[in-house]
């Protein structure tokens, strides 16, 4: 069973927002949906601790493209596998309403991700990627990605933001394997 789950974003109310902060927003809904409030700043990261079950949310404070160095300190304070921590965000190659878990892999170009990978020397994490697809025309990536959802998208955002919740609550209870044939497909 999954023993973190980590929300990528960037602090601040610039970003709150913004596509690539669904993982931060994925976190707040959770911590919503378990009741828990007053997260502690440790870590490097807002997080909350659930310790009837030794289960912790976590949001990185260091900006998206060092996430990787506080989910370091994280894992050397806990001693958590990173094996049994999902990692959650944003991800471009899948349409806007798509929630993707899977078990371990590369960074898929993600910056975030590709911290993660280069802090704890491993690809053996598992993730939950949403989709918040691309920019229709050429924009450049980081203007799409440090933009909010278009406000024809706003129901299928929060739907998928429950969703994807869901789909974290049920991994702490349940093996990923099983929570990855409820949750890979598109919502609607």
């Amino acid at each position: 069973m999954i023993k973190a789950l980590v929300g990528l974003g960037n602090p601040g109310p610039k970003y709150k927002d913004t596509k690539h902060n669904i993982g931060f927003k994925v976190i707040d809904e959770i911590a919503f949906k378990l009741h828990l409030k007053n997260p502690i700043e440790k870590y490097m990261s807002i997080v909350f601790h659930i310790k009837e079950k030794d289960v912790y949310l976590i949001k990185p404070q260091t900006f998206m493209n060092n996430s990787g160095i506080a989910l370091r300190q994280f894992v050397e304070k806990t001693k958590i596998a990173p094996s049994d921590i999902l990692v959650i965000y944003d991800d471009m190659d899948l349409p806007i309403g798509t929630i993707k878990i899977k078990p371990n892999g590369g960074s898929g170009g993600h910056n975030g991700v590709e911290s993660i990978i280069r802090e704890l020397r491993t690809q053996d994490f598992p993730r939950l990627r949403i989709g918040i697809g691309r920019p229709a025309s050429k924009e450049e990536v980081t203007n799409y990605v440090l933009s909010p959802f278009e406000y024809k998208d706003t129901p299928i955002v929060k739907k998928t933001i429950e969703k994807a919740s869901e789909c974290a609550i049920r991994s702490l209870e349940e093996p990923l394997e099983y929570v990855m044939t409820l949750c890979n497909t598109k919502s609607s």
